[in-house]
């Protein structure tokens, strides 16, 4: 939802903040905590809490991360999910790495050719894989074909 300079609503609402807000309200509730909790901690209105959970307007940044914090997650977690629990310590040390080099301005475009290059590669080598696997069905199908047609009346053709 666009907001005016006053941080007041502008424009119809629109359906992303209905789901934002219904994602939010999921979140508080699974922390077990009321709207008036959260507005406590974060240091607004319940009614502003309520009017976010609804969609009838959309949190700053500083609410929407305070929000987050006060229910045990942050901005990372919310929209891209949790990290994984498993990875080991060489797995976390190389998505550390990994962030770091796609957060700066001067590599990022040079890792993301990278891994798309390597994605391509793999891509291609899981078919060059499987392809054997279709052309054996193939084969297979074609072979079954000529066996139904030898027998089609029930003698073999010679």
């Amino acid at each position: 939802m666009l907001m005016n300079h006053d941080n007041e609503p502008k424009g119809p609402s629109s359906q992303g903040d209905a789901e934002l807000g219904q994602r939010l309200s999921s979140i508080r509730l699974r922390a077990g905590l009321t709207q008036t909790d959260i507005a406590g901690k974060v240091a607004v209105s319940r009614q502003h809490i309520s009017n976010i959970e609804i969609g009838t307007t959309s949190p700053t940044v500083r609410v929407l991360q305070e929000y987050l914090r006060a229910c045990g997650t942050d901005l990372a977690e919310f929209f891209y999910g949790p990290l994984p629990i498993n990875q080991t310590r060489r797995q976390r040390e190389y998505h550390s790495k990994l962030q770091a080099l796609l957060q700066n301005d001067s590599t990022s475009p040079v890792v993301t050719k990278v891994l798309d290059s390597f994605m391509a590669s793999l891509q291609s080598s899981m078919t060059a894989v499987v392809q054997p696997i279709r052309v054996q069905a193939r084969q297979a199908r074609a072979r079954y074909k000529e066996v139904r047609e030898r027998y089609k009346d029930g003698r073999p053709k010679k």
